[in-house]
């Protein structure tokens, strides 16, 4: 390869926990050569470079055929399935020594693709994609139907930050969408401003003193029921986030600090869906 490039963030799907924390082991050694990988932790609203996929467990397979992920985000099934499937297929046990070359060189074809189409374009994301899969195939699908006809808020963003260094960098990124991007340091003037304003999207530092992300998140979303909005959370590799709390009060999930523009850019895309106004 000529370039190196970013990490390659992969979501693994269907697989155990302990086999994921060998993944996250095996995959997170420094390499001398070649490109460098991590595993997005669940919750996190990052878009990945790639999955990886248990082939012998049919709810990933309906997961991944839900998010239906196009060639910028290829696929490497882990074990065979009883139907084909146009990916890349490693068989079981899994050789780890192997999986690097294996690795290597989907994501040098993928890089081949996206150097051919010239740039990286934004890809979108289905609407099933933001939202929790209620079960395999059953789910009511006039669930999705409420989902996409609640009306989207039109207040901007929304930064609940100490300093203004963050806010000012979104609001110089956003100024060619025409997106008002406003700063609160705490919980109640970020309900007070999001009450004026109901905002689209909110990102909260998790780290801003006295306050607690878990509950302003779900201040925010009661004072904009009936309004499609989202919230995310931007911590740090020390805090730990619970699924199971952030699901109740419906937090989108999170983003790990420091965030590149290329991971910032894609997640303000997928939530704000942005048309350059110039």
């Amino acid at each position: 390869m000529s370039q190196k490039t970013p990490t390659i963030a992969i979501r693994l799907l269907g697989f155990s926990a302990k086999e994921e924390e060998t993944f996250f082991a095996v995959l997170a050694v420094a390499r001398e050569k070649g490109y460098s990988y991590t595993c997005l932790m669940p919750g996190s609203v990052q878009d990945p470079d790639m999955y990886i996929v248990n082939a012998e467990q049919l709810s990933a397979l309906a997961t991944l055929s839900d998010l239906n992920p196009g060639e910028a985000q290829p696929v490497l099934l882990i074990g065979k399935t009883d139907v084909p499937l146009p990916y890349e297929v490693m068989s079981k046990p899994i050789r780890w020594r192997k999986i690097f070359d294996v690795l290597d060189s989907i994501i040098n074809k993928r890089e081949l693709l996206l150097t051919t189409l010239g740039a990286y374009a934004p890809l979108t994301v289905h609407e099933r994609r933001r939202e929790k899969r209620l079960d395999l195939d059953l789910t009511d699908p006039t669930v999705y139907e409420r989902i996409r006809k609640l009306p989207v808020a039109k207040g901007g963003i929304l930064i609940v930050d100490k300093d203004t260094h963050f806010r000012e960098y979104v609001a110089a990124v956003m100024d060619p969408y025409g997106l008002t991007v406003t700063l609160a340091s705490d919980e109640r003037s970020a309900l007070l401003l999001d009450r004026n304003n109901q905002h689209v999207l909110t990102l909260i530092n998790t780290s801003t003193p006295n306050v607690d992300p878990y509950r302003l998140c779900d201040g925010l979303k009661k004072q904009n029921d009936g309004l499609k909005t989202s919230v995310i959370f931007l911590i740090d590799k020390s805090f730990e986030y619970q699924n199971v709390l952030a699901e109740r009060v419906k937090c989108a999930g999170f983003l790990v600090k420091p965030l590149s523009r290329r991971v910032l850019m894609r997640t303000l895309n997928k939530y704000l869906q942005l048309k350059s106004k110039r």
